[in-house]
């Protein structure tokens, strides 16, 4: 799963949360089978942020309907659908709603990976102290095992995931 589809997706306290919020019914039409999280405000394809402040519960036929709308009757309900669920978080979550909310939901590389990482001798690392946790290090598929095999880009060898840092990593995030 590639970063931003990680800040896209909504983590399992988020589902439960959105999930007791919404009472386990779909926002718009009431009903309580196949229910989805929909994104609100800014869309998983724009890169919108998995939050209880962007999502809600909306069966698959009303995600559907918001999602991609199909002729001038579905596009008219998408907008209608759109404002239900806004004003339903708006009174669930007491959002304000201006330019810096819609620019909090919205992924940003650059401040993303500032968060992040630290940059070393120009390598950057995220700060933890095993080989697991690097960024050097590359999870390969391994077609004729089940067990995935570790490749460190620095080392330029294949590892354990629970080796320990070697120690030219140490030195360089000076934790020798």
């Amino acid at each position: 799963m590639s970063i931003r589809s990680s800040w896209c997706e909504f983590d399992k306290e988020t589902r439960k949360y959105i999930k007791k919020r919404d009472n386990n019914r779909c926002v718009i039409c009431g009903s309580k089978g196949a229910l989805q999280i929909m994104h609100i405000f800014l869309n998983r394809s724009h890169g919108g942020k998995g939050c209880k402040e962007n999502g809600c519960l909306g069966c698959v036929k009303c995600h559907k309907i918001l999602d991609n709308p199909i002729g001038e009757e579905q596009k008219r309900l998408s907008q209608d659908y759109k404002a239900i669920c806004m004003q339903h978080l708006f009174n669930k979550e007491h959002i304000i709603y201006n330019d810096e909310f819609i620019k909090s939901l919205k992924f940003d590389k650059k401040k993303y990976k500032e968060e992040n990482e630290i940059k070393v001798d120009k390598i950057q690392i995220k700060k933890y102290d095993r080989c697991k946790d690097c960024i050097m290090l590359v999870k390969r598929k391994s077609y004729n095992s089940t067990l995935p095999s570790y490749y460190c880009k620095y080392k330029k060898t294949n590892l354990n995931k629970t080796t320990k840092a070697c120690n030219k990593f140490r030195k360089r995030l000076g934790n020798t």
